[in-house]
């Protein structure tokens, strides 16, 4: 795989991948991962863009943020102003990312559409927001909730009102609960530490509120970037919260998804109504819906392209 060096960071090469358009195209498309999959995920999404019948076809970049996939640990971890396990923040991931397309892409720097999973979001709002009129279009694929956490959501077994016949799914033993419980609400808290070093403490400060700020998308108006926005199958998505956590069935219906959903209606009106689309729910998907369904975000993807072109 490919790799380029910031010159903020001269020692630490990112991977990436840069998939060819055509040469009349000025528009690039922005693969931002999660912290749960790297760059490789997008593939069967980009290889289906590179088939159909757009013209004229974007070029489309991935790649891995320090501290996961094929690029390296962030060298700020050894700076002696960051916390053991903080390497960068959400404003340290959107410089990064900067450099990196004004590196590999400085011809398409100015006109960009990002596609996006889970953390992503927050990453594609907040270069949006400080770049106005530079992102064109975000497709957004289950976002994580920034703004709160399931300490937040779900009843603490612990607290003096918990009723574990009320508060749970029927059949819930005390003991799977508690033990969901304390999995959830501490590998998720915001100030939890994950393998790839992603600073989550701020991210609620900086995002409080899903459809603000207002997002600028165009060049020659007022108006905000085409926006889709993609949530996942809640049946898929508890399947895969019992295999992968041991969630108990039932628990997301009672209480992740009214927020997960509300959270979703809130980031279409990042833009205005006429540009906006969703909620949808991805088809047989769980979280990671780039990899559960790529013929459904490619799909999406390319409506969003040729409202993005229609509109240039």
């Amino acid at each position: 795989m490919p790799t380029v060096t910031l010159p903020s960071k001269p020692d630490a090469p990112v991977a990436y991948e840069l998939f060819q358009g055509d040469a009349t195209s000025s528009l690039l498309v922005v693969c931002l991962n999660g912290l749960g999959l790297p760059q490789g995920v997008w593939k069967p999404t980009i290889e289906l863009i590179q088939q159909s019948n757009l013209s004229p076809k974007p070029w489309i970049l991935t790649y891995d943020r320090y501290g996961q996939g094929n690029s390296p640990r962030d060298p700020r971890e050894s700076w002696p102003n960051k916390d053991p396990g903080y390497a960068h923040t959400l404003d340290d991931v959107t410089d990064d990312l900067h450099e990196l397309i004004q590196i590999l892409s400085p011809d398409r720097c100015s006109r960009i559409v990002f596609v996006n999973n889970s953390i992503g979001a927050h990453v594609a709002r907040r270069y949006a927001d400080r770049y106005p009129t530079i992102v064109e279009g975000i497709l957004f694929l289950d976002s994580n909730p920034g703004n709160t956490d399931y300490a937040s959501i779900w009843p603490n077994p612990k607290g003096p009102s918990f009723n574990l016949e009320q508060m749970t799914p029927p059949g819930t033993s005390l003991d799977v609960y508690e033990a969901a419980y304390t999995k959830m609400t501490t590998i998720f808290a915001s100030d939890a530490k994950n393998s790839e070093g992603f600073d989550r403490r701020e991210i609620k400060n900086i995002l409080p509120d899903p459809s603000k700020p207002k997002l600028k998308g165009s060049k020659t108006s007022d108006k905000g970037p085409w926006v889709t926005v993609v949530g996942h199958e809640l049946e898929q998505f508890s399947k895969e919260e019992w295999v992968m956590m041991k969630v108990p069935l039932g628990m997301a219906r009672m209480y992740t998804q009214p927020i997960w959903e509300k959270y979703n209606e809130g980031l279409c009106g990042l833009t205005d109504p006429d540009r906006a689309k969703g909620p949808l729910i991805a088809p047989k998907c769980g979280h990671f819906i780039q990899k559960d369904n790529p013929p459904f975000v490619a799909e999406q993807l390319e409506e969003i392209i040729k409202k993005v072109e229609s509109s240039h």
